[in-house]
């Protein structure tokens, strides 16, 4: 299929860190271009790693080559999702699904939630992980994750770290904390104009220290960004599960989401006969 009959709705990226990817991660791999193949998949991949593992499934799909710096760590991966630089690959979509390689998709929903239009959607997160005893919230995880490029393209420019020594230094003089919230509001206000002279966000890029993407956009860009859409969380486990599917089963009124993320972290057994049936030997 040519890239012109392609939906152009939507955007799927699988990011690929391994030439050398477990049997689960291949299944996972499989069934993404087996449900969505009415969409363009791009695998974002370390520029020249060997892909003939995943060309034995698949054998003819496209690449985006990144710098090996890209995929190398958690840290540098979340930087690269937090980047003007990774967007830019995708300024022709409206949307793009993230589909780890330890995800799972079920069926193709993609249109209809597209046409919710929220700015972000991911599978729902439960306090401590513990979805028996604690609350749920979030649209959470970005493994298997739903989000409008512009939105988040405008909402990085609003998103502002402060280093934890300069926020405890801050926590800890009394006059500083009475002006705590002017104090970060004027750092924003800079971070948005250095945003417009230059290509990156260096409040993110220059961080040390984990930057968790989806977190950042769940309680930093949604909350500093104009008019950003999340999801509310009785749609985010209609959507996709993570940690508790057996209990987001029976929320979900016993039908599956879309997709799953982490499906052999967080409860195998329940997952395995869902994705047998699709003819997988687990």
């Amino acid at each position: 299929m040519s890239q012109s009959q392609f939906n152009k709705s939507c955007v799927v990226v699988i990011p690929v860190h391994s030439a050398t990817p477990s049997y689960y991660e291949l299944i996972s791999f499989k069934q993404c271009f087996e449900v969505l193949n009415g969409y363009q998949i791009y695998v974002v991949a370390p520029a020249g790693i060997d892909l003939s593992r995943y060309e034995q499934l698949v054998p003819d799909f496209d690449v985006i080559s990144v710098s090996k710096k890209w995929l190398s760590s958690r840290l540098y991966y979340n930087k690269l999702k937090l980047s003007n630089f990774f967007y830019q690959f995708f300024d022709d979509y409206t949307y793009m699904l993230t589909y780890e390689l330890d995800a799972f998709i079920f069926k193709d929903d993609l249109e209809y939630w597209c046409s919710k239009e929220y700015d972000y959607i991911g599978a729902p997160w439960f306090q401590d992980n513990d979805p028996v005893e604690s609350k749920m919230y979030g649209p959470g995880n970005s493994g298997f994750s739903l989000r409008k490029i512009a939105s988040i393209k405008e909402g990085i420019k609003h998103v502002h770290i402060i280093p934890p020594s300069k926020y405890n230094a801050i926590k800890k003089q009394a006059w500083m904390q009475k002006y705590k919230s002017a104090i970060l509001s004027v750092i924003g206000v800079f971070t948005y104009i250095g945003s417009l002279f230059h290509t990156e966000n260096r409040s993110i890029q220059d961080a040390d220290f984990m930057v968790e993407e989806d977190t950042i956009i769940v309680n930093y860009m949604s909350a500093s960004t104009k008019n950003f859409k999340l999801a509310p969380v009785t749609d985010a486990y209609k959507f996709s599960f993570e940690v508790g599917p057996e209990v987001l089963f029976d929320m979900n009124g016993q039908h599956l989401p879309m997709g799953c993320h982490a499906w052999w972290r967080y409860n195998f057994d329940f997952w395995k006969p869902y994705i047998e049936k699709f003819g997988y030997r687990l």
